[in-house]
């Protein structure tokens, strides 16, 4: 889904998803998006995805 109509959907709802147009102001949805497309990217993450110097901390 493009970011546009995930947008659309936090603002408007959809089904019986509310809107949140109330509730979050307009940076806070994009970020909301943000969130969601890094955790999309995540799911498919290869270790060469993180950088050297962090790479020690998963492994504690």
């Amino acid at each position: 889904m493009p970011d546009g109509e995930f947008y659309k959907v936090i603002t408007l709802g959809k089904g019986k998803m509310g809107s949140y147009a109330d509730k979050l102001a307009r940076e806070d949805r994009w970020a909301v998006i943000a969130y969601v497309r890094a955790l999309q990217r995540a799911q498919n993450a290869k270790l060469e995805d993180v950088p050297e110097e962090a790479r020690k901390e998963l492994s504690k």
